[in-house]
């Protein structure tokens, strides 16, 4: 017997816990077709078999409002496809899955066209969402010739009728349905299998007569795309090929397609007092022309409207138990206060905090999970040998990487929220202090280095002949965790279009991070020769259409580095190691400060000073970089390997200076810049003819990271990252 697809796993059960408590949506499929459909659109699926059930089931993810807390859904198959089937299907599906919330019917339907009244006109690769219920047209009482319909099908989903009125707002509104993404599988599936037909292959009849559509713009067509009908659909056990039949039963109940399983379906789970939904891909119209040319792309886009469905819907609370059935340490409403705060430590990396709440003992999924998604994780797991719960764990493995208030607002979720729940003061103090104490010594540990960001390099170098030219080139770094920053192409313009040129650099780095998988914060970097260190190119603005154009470091953490240094081969290893210095403990600046403090003057002296004391990690320029003095500290710091230099752009460095730049290198060194972006956005608010008295519009930062190389070191004047040497 041929085994499950490439990657995915058989999963049995047989004894009596509840593996599967966080499934809450069951979708059912009549045909193979659909189910195929359906299944590529989940993501991270497995199948599944449970004791004394015939079904087997597919057990995977679709997207909810809350990019935390995906949907967990189960998908069965019909043997046959009739409504007794689809009534058994689902009791056995609600009997192995007693938490589920909703129980979803997907595939296709035949349509009911009216090119009379095109608003309602249906037409094959649409989708109608069964928004106002289902109508059992086989369960009547005949009677002078007439059918009397008799007890109306209830149960309705109304979480899921809400999903769907917010899906209808959008064609209200006429605003585009977003097909591409929803039909986008999750998993690599060839998409020809499920390819819309040809236009040529939707053709309308009146009898043996074929007659016209009407025109896609009165009856809300676009284009290739299918459009979404909300209305009633009827359901009975007899398959309809009969136009004036289909015409007769539409008149009277209003019904916008016909299928075969619904009223099965939910005839099943509302006896099981579980609430129903049902969405159909439009096949053929009711009539003997029928054909199976539409039964992929409607399986398909039924399936992608279930997505959309699904992903206008929050997720339902889940009643977790453990393998022994113990019940999950806390309820939902105090998880969705966690995951919220979650989301703000954006500057961490969930696959370590997992490891180092697990131990490794737990394994993490092989997809990408953000934090919140391992809340949902390790809800339901109990606590090992220390007593600690991995939840617990994983929070205060959070708190020790995070910078405050954040750090302050989880550890008050943890002891205002989770411990008195838990009860486990002192085996949770204990797991702090031993967290804490091994971050410090993680943070210091030979070969530690600061997290990778998102960050956009900009370099900006004057051209080699024309003095008013310059060219600029740019690096994205999509996401965190791993230095692969992504190269454009060098482009030549003046110094007074470069603002220009930067903004749609930015923009252009926007549209990707937008599509990143993570949320991290993001910064600016501005690569200079040194004869350019000293423009203030915090204040470069963006958004220069609009009537007050913005300052880099109102939107972005901004910095200088040196581009003669990252392509000098030859200064790298003395660079390399003032930057380790910089991270040992303990973590503090040590610094130089410039020669209006020391040495009356003499540079030589002070240059000496910087080479002998190989601890050195930060230079404060004696004045600025454009004036003799402190362009010739500027470059001795830079020779000296010095990867952290302040100035004030006032020259030369006035006491009050001194003391601003003392107290903002007074802490760890990562503390530095967001300080002095908080001094540049104070210095936004006051009016331009304030600007000179707040240090904030004055102060430069070079923050130089050797790890973050955009260049070759080791070809002589550098080829950039991505490219290829000439």
């Amino acid at each position: 017997m041929a085994g499950p697809p490439p990657g995915w796993e058989s999963v049995s059960t047989s004894d009596d816990s509840d593996p599967w408590s966080d499934v809450t949506i069951g979708i059912i499929a009549a045909l193979p077709v659909e189910s195929a459909a359906m299944s590529t659109l989940i993501s991270e699926p497995i199948t599944a078999r449970v004791a004394r059930d015939p079904c087997g089931y597919r057990i995977g993810h679709l997207a909810s409002t809350d990019p935390d807390r995906p949907h967990r859904v189960v998908l069965a198959t019909l043997p046959e496809d009739n409504n007794r089937n689809a009534a058994t299907t689902c009791t056995n599906m609600l009997r192995s899955f007693p938490r589920l919330r909703s129980v979803i019917l997907t595939g296709i339907a035949g349509g009911v066209p009216a090119p009379e009244d095109p608003q309602r006109h249906v037409r094959l690769g649409d989708v109608v969402i069964a928004a106002d219920g289902v109508v059992d047209i086989g369960h009547t009482r005949q009677g002078c010739g007439v059918a009397e319909l008799r007890r109306p099908l209830g149960g309705l989903s109304m979480d899921l009728k809400r999903a769907a009125n917010h899906l209808q707002e959008l064609v209200v509104l006429d605003q585009p349905f977003p097909w591409r993404e929803l039909l986008e599988p999750a998993h690599d599936r060839p998409m020809a299998v499920f390819a819309r037909p040809s236009p040529d292959r939707d053709v309308l009849h009146r009898g043996d007569r074929r007659i016209p559509h009407p025109p896609p713009e009165a009856s809300g067509h676009r284009g290739a795309e299918p459009r979404v009908h909300f209305g009633l659909i009827a359901s009975g056990d007899t398959l309809l090929v009969d136009e004036s039949t289909r015409n007769e039963l539409s008149a009277r109940h209003r019904v916008l397609a016909f299928e075969m399983e619904a009223a099965g379906m939910a005839a099943s789970a509302s006896h099981h007092g579980v609430p129903w939904f049902v969405v159909r891909g439009i096949v053929d119209y009711c009539d003997r022309h029928k054909n199976d040319d539409w039964h992929r792309y409607a399986s398909l886009v039924s399936a992608g409207c279930v997505r959309a469905v699904l992903a206008a819907c929050p997720p339902f609370p889940v009643w977790r138990t453990s393998a022994g059935g113990v019940s999950a340490l806390l309820p939902e409403w105090t998880l969705d206060r966690l995951r919220t705060l979650l989301r703000q430590a954006t500057a961490v990396d969930p696959s370590e905090i997992w490891q180092a709440a697990t131990g490794g003992l737990i394994p993490l999924p092989e997809r990408s999970c953000t934090l919140g998604e391992m809340v949902v994780l390790l809800a339901g797991r109990n606590a090992g040998p220390d007593r600690v719960p991995p939840l617990l764990a994983l929070v205060e493995q959070v708190v020790v990487r995070v910078e405050q208030p954040l750090g302050t607002l989880l550890r008050a979720w943890i002891d205002n929220e989770a411990e008195p729940q838990a009860h486990i003061g002192e085996p949770l103090r204990a797991y702090r202090a031993a967290a804490e104490e091994q971050r410090r010594g993680a943070t210091t540990r030979p070969g530690w280095r600061p997290p990778v960001r998102p960050c956009l390099l900009i370099q900006v170098e004057r051209d080699g002949i024309d003095r008013d030219l310059c060219e600029v080139r740019y690096w994205i770094q999509r996401r965190a965790h791993t230095w692969q920053p992504e190269p454009s192409s060098l482009r030549s313009t003046t110094f007074q279009e470069v603002e220009r040129v930067m903004e749609e650099a930015i923009r252009h780095a926007e549209s990707i991070w937008l599509g990143s998988d993570e949320g991290d914060p993001v910064e600016i970097e501005l690569l200079l020769p040194t004869d350019l260190l000293h423009l203030a190119v915090e204040w470069f603005r963006t958004e220069l259409e609009a009537p007050a154009p913005t300052p880099l470091c109102l939107d972005y953490p901004v910095v200088v580095r040196s581009l003669d240094r990252m392509r000098a081969p030859h200064r790298q290893r003395v660079w390399t190691s003032r930057w380790r210095r910089l991270w040992q403990p303990p973590l503090g600046h040590r610094v130089l400060w410039g020669r209006t403090h020391e040495h009356n003057g003499d540079l030589a002296a002070w240059n000496a000073q910087l080479r002998r004391d190989r601890d050195l990690t930060t230079v404060v320029l004696g004045s600025a970089p454009q004036e003799a003095g402190g362009g010739d500290e500027l470059l001795s710091a830079l020779n000296a390997g010095i990867p952290v230099i302040l100035w004030d752009r006032r020259s030369p460095l006035t006491p009050e200076a001194s003391a601003l730049i003392g107290r903002l290198l007074d802490g760890e060194p990562a503390e530095v810049a967001p300080r002095i972006r908080t001094l540049r956005m104070e210095a936004a608010e006051l009016k331009p003819d304030e600007w000179g008295l707040h240090p904030g519009h004055h102060l430069a930062l070079l923050w130089d990271d050797p790890d973050r190389n955009v260049y070759d070191a080791g070809a002589g004047s550098g080829a950039p990252q991505g490219e290829a040497k000439l």
